[in-house]
Formats: C-alpha cells, structure tokens, sequence
C-alpha cells in the first residue's frame, strides 16, 4: 500500500513538473513572438517636454531574430538609433532566450567585439549566419529572468551580481535592469549604482524608457 502511494506521488510530481515545462516554453514562445520589430520612445519624450521634466533622449529600436543556434533557439539582434540620425548608432547587442533548470525565462546578454562589422544587422539578418563564439563576449551575472503577469513579461535582473566597468564612476559599479513587455509597449530602464549605493547613471524613482511599436 505505502509502495502505491509513493508510485503515485512520484507520478504525479513527475505530470505536474511536466506541465509546468511546458507552461514555461508556452510563454516563452509568446515573449519571442512579440519582441521583434521597431520601438521608439518619442511619445514619452514629448510628453516630458510638454510637462517641464527633462526628457529622455529620443531613440530607436529595432530587434530582429538570427540565426546564432550555439547562443540559443531564440536569439536577437537588438540596435539602437537617434530617432532623428539612424545614422547615429548608441548600442549593439545580441539578446538570448530559454528556459532555464529552474523553470525560469532566463534572457542573456552579449556585446559585440567588432560594432561596426555587425552595424544595421537588422536590415541584412543572414550577416550574423557568419557569426561566431570569439564576435561576442557575454555579460555574466547580467542575466534578467521574466515572468508573466496580468497579461504581459516583466524581466529584472539582480544588481548585486551584475558588476560592469563605468567610465563615469572610473571603476565598477552595480547595474540594475528592469524591462516591461506588451504587445504594443516595451519598456526598459538600466542605471547603476556605486558600492555606497548612490546612482551613477540613469534616474531615480521611475526610470523606464517607454518604446512603442512602430507600424512599419
């Protein structure tokens, strides 16, 4: 009888982190489907203007799907612009999605070695089909892990394990970022902090840049 009983309780733990697996890969697959496209947050910057709060730079983003299967099934090209001189490049960077052992949505992050080798990547996809390990260096302890709530992703990674070098601080500093995804919205703060916990960079209190899909 207590052979029965534990036989089942086995089954059903097994049935229940089966589906959980599979719930994990079901919002995966929803989050990638609807983070390619062109972003901007020039709405929020006038909007801020027209309120008397410094505003925001206007910026472009454009997030495309590669081909980079040694990073992931779900990998992307993400590039931002000046939204009045696409011509002036402010990042590159690679995003890669999966699940990871805990059942978590876990994205990393990358940076390219050669920019401009990989520059307006999103108009010519198949260019990162030549990619390789020695293009890109990772950002470790960087990662943002999403989850899904009241209909959209939120994705936050953990400051305390994220260290990166910063110029402004002349030494390391903690990164903190925070990003928001809906079908229409994408929302991304970043700032940093120094070891004494004052900010480096960005803004205090709501720090989001508030993108909206473009229609083209």
């Amino acid at each position: 009888m207590l052979r029965g009983l534990a036989i089942l309780s086995c089954a059903l733990f097994a049935a229940g982190c089966a589906s959980q697996t599979k719930l994990r890969q079901s919002e995966l697959e929803e989050l990638v489907s609807m983070l390619p496209g062109t972003w901007d947050n020039v709405a929020q910057a006038q909007e801020e203007r027209r309120t008397g709060r410094e505003p925001l730079e206007e910026l472009v983003l454009a997030i495309v799907p590669i081909y980079a299967p040694w990073l992931g099934g779900h990998v992307f090209y993400l590039q931002e612009m000046a939204a009045d001189d696409p011509r002036r490049v402010i990042d590159q960077r690679l995003l890669a999605f999966a699940v990871d052992r805990e059942e978590r949505i876990v994205q990393s992050l990358w940076t390219l070695e050669d920019r401009m080798r990989w520059r307006d990547g999103h108009l010519d996809p198949d260019l990162f089909k030549s990619l390789l390990p020695q293009d890109v260096r990772s950002m470790p302890g960087c990662e943002l892990v999403w989850a899904k709530r009241d209909g959209r992703f939120e994705g936050a990674n953990d400051p305390d394990r994220c260290r990166v070098r910063s110029h402004a601080a002349d030494g390391q500093v903690r990164l903190e970022m925070r990003a928001e995804l809906s079908s229409g919205e994408l929302l991304l703060g970043t700032r940093s902090f120094d070891d004494q916990g004052r900010i480096v960079q960005g803004r205090a209190g709501e720090f989001f840049y508030r993108f909206r899909r473009r229609a083209d």
